[in-house]
């Protein structure tokens, strides 16, 4: 039997093939570490290509490209991120040693993890399509969030047990998730995003208070 290079079969390798390509230049350019929200958001850019089926060039140009006009905003993203984690670490480290009534420190923990969560979860695909200020990206995150919130919830349950099954069943099972979850986890995030954002350009971001609209945004 003779397979044709647009068979299913074929096509889901050479996917498999790009994602995993896409898993090492995203590692590779969180190196820096400060740079992990611009190596995300470049991420994000082939993704969502990949989910709407318009790859225009290669991987490695696309990526790249991407990474280096996203640094601007990546990287006070990575900043913001890792001060409000800190900041959960402490709140956490408190709770649990202090003496006496510590509850309000776990109270302040969770409330501010909703927050990050509310505010990140949508911010990288959100940076990645649209041409936006960071402020105003962060803010239609959590729009977003609230809007489609069962959606959200079904997201957020997939990730986890993608995260569960590559670190808490076997040492093996861990090993394999160091060169593909990062970039599973980002793409299953572009597939679920992707109608999200099909549908705010088609109805209009006005009514809902969305800053994203024709004039607005452009799709990188």
């Amino acid at each position: 039997m003779k397979l044709r290079v647009d068979s299913p079969i074929i096509q889901t390798g050479i996917r498999i093939v790009d994602l995993l390509i896409l898993n090492m230049l995203w590692a590779v350019g969180c190196v820096p570490v400060v740079t992990v929200g611009a190596s995300t958001i470049a991420a994000f850019t082939v993704t969502l290509k990949m989910a709407e089926r318009r790859e225009s060039s290669g991987v490695l140009a696309a990526f790249w490209t991407a990474y280096a006009k996203n640094l601007k905003h990546g990287i006070p993203l990575t900043l913001i991120f890792a001060v409000v984690v800190y900041g959960i670490w402490l709140d956490w480290q408190l709770f649990r040693n202090l003496e006496g009534n510590t509850v309000g420190f776990l109270i302040v923990a969770l409330l501010a993890g909703f927050f990050l969560l509310i505010h990140y979860l949508y911010v990288f695909p959100l940076e990645a399509r649209y041409a936006n200020t960071m402020w105003r990206s962060l803010a239609n995150s959590r729009r977003i969030f609230m809007r489609f919130f069962v959606r959200t919830l079904g997201l957020i349950g997939i990730l986890v047990i993608q995260v569960l099954i590559f670190t808490q069943i076997s040492y093996l099972l861990l090993y394999i998730g160091v060169f593909c979850l990062p970039i599973l986890m980002i793409y299953t995030t572009s597939q679920v995003v992707m109608p999200i954002f099909r549908q705010i350009e088609k109805d209009g971001a006005s009514g809902d208070g969305f800053s994203i609209d024709r004039e607005g945004y452009s799709v990188h």
